[in-house]
């Protein structure tokens, strides 16, 4: 019972924290200048009432159906300037349509601004007050560059000098959310931790032996990671570069299975040896996960370029840092009965039942769990 409790507690504490995604992109020289808004409509239900008929699930219908309650809520909340004169935001078109597994909310804003010539400023603070782990993804689209950049609670304000455009500054975001979006995308951790945690055992028919020194418990984890590493690296390139094109549920879908996978294996054990292998050949289709965050920036070819190196240089760090905490435990635990039947199987067991419903929820494009 009590290892029962300790594995709810240490899940519940891996997802106790989870982002919050919005998008928004400005083209503010077109024709009619314009703001697309993304942002995931659950998090609305902290200020409407969206859940209408009490089920515990939130409709397209319920969402459609406070359309205007909604628009009212929301718009206030985005503010834009030109040169220090006030921009009108008049709502153009609202869409509900899913991204990966979640419902969002798309408006199009056509504004109603001065012509610029010097700055633009965009203050955004939507859902920052209730959820400080909200953070927004922000692209302007300028005549011959974009500029991608990250809103926070703690950076609701930016400042767009139309002349400049900051390359390092830009790269840096990109950078802190490429660390930041491997620590709360869990799949991609418990898929990483699913490989790690037997890397410091070995199998001798069907007895597990615990590795004698941590120089073979190093090896496999470079192993490990290393084939992780290219492998998420060539395809998160390839779908940013748009040589290749994948379909968003397909990849989701196989994400979970590729976390159920590995945890089944640690459970049964149908791979003993090379577990690389498996890093390198699911690795393939997380790294078109990661794509799909820098896809939503809709930026030029240039930004991309410079948007995926910060961003995939962020994942490896974050990635390294996981490494850092999980290994020197699981070593010096290898030996314990805690390790065995905690970490091993316990863990293990919970990720066969988290990812089992990933797969379900994001097959049937359904919302089961909060993470």
């Amino acid at each position: 019972m009590r290892v029962i409790i300790f594995l709810l507690l240490f899940t519940q504490f891996l997802l106790s924290d989870i982002l919050k995604e919005n998008f928004i992109t400005i083209d503010i020289n077109s024709s009619q200048p314009k703001v697309i808004l993304d942002f995931e409509s659950d998090n609305l239900d902290q200020f409407i009432i969206l859940d209408t008929n009490e089920n515990g699930l939130i409709s397209w219908k319920e969402i459609k159906a406070k359309k205007k309650e909604i628009v009212a809520c929301v718009l206030p909340h985005l503010k834009i300037s030109t040169d220090g004169q006030s921009c009108k935001n008049n709502l153009s078109d609202f869409e509900v349509y899913r991204r990966v597994h979640q419902s969002y909310i798309k408006l199009h804003i056509d504004l109603v601004c001065p012509t610029p010539k010097n700055e633009t400023k965009v203050f955004y603070d939507l859902f920052f007050d209730v959820d400080k782990g909200q953070k927004a993804f922000f692209g302007m689209k300028e005549q011959n560059n974009s500029q991608p950049m990250v809103l926070s609670a703690h950076s609701r304000e930016i400042t767009i000098q139309l002349e400049q455009a900051s390359t390092f500054q830009s790269f840096i975001n990109f950078l802190v959310e490429g660390v930041w979006h491997i620590w709360i995308g869990f799949d991609h951790i418990l898929f990483l931790l699913m490989l790690l945690i037997p890397s410091v055992i070995y199998y001798q028919k069907r007895e597990i032996i615990a590795q004698n020194s941590l120089q073979s418990t190093l090896i496999k984890v470079f192993q490990i990671v290393t084939a992780f590493t290219i492998a998420h690296s060539i395809t998160l390139a390839l779908s940013i570069l748009d040589i290749v094109s994948t379909n968003t549920q397909f990849v989701e879908i196989t994400i979970a299975l590729s976390v159920l996978f590995t945890a089944l294996n640690n459970l049964f054990v149908f791979m003993k040896t090379k577990i690389w292998m498996l890093a390198f050949g699911f690795g393939l289709i997380h790294g078109f996960g990661f794509a799909n965050v820098l896809k939503e920036m809709t930026l030029n070819s240039r930004e991309l370029v410079r948007s995926l190196l910060g961003f995939n240089l962020g994942v490896e760090i974050g990635q390294l840092a996981i490494v850092i905490i999980v290994v020197p435990l699981i070593f010096l635990t290898r030996h314990s009965t805690f390790y065995r039947y905690v970490i091993l199987y316990g863990f293990s067991a919970i990720t066969v039942v988290i990812a089992s419903l990933w797969a379900y929820e994001r097959y049937f494009n359904l919302s089961i769990l909060p993470f």
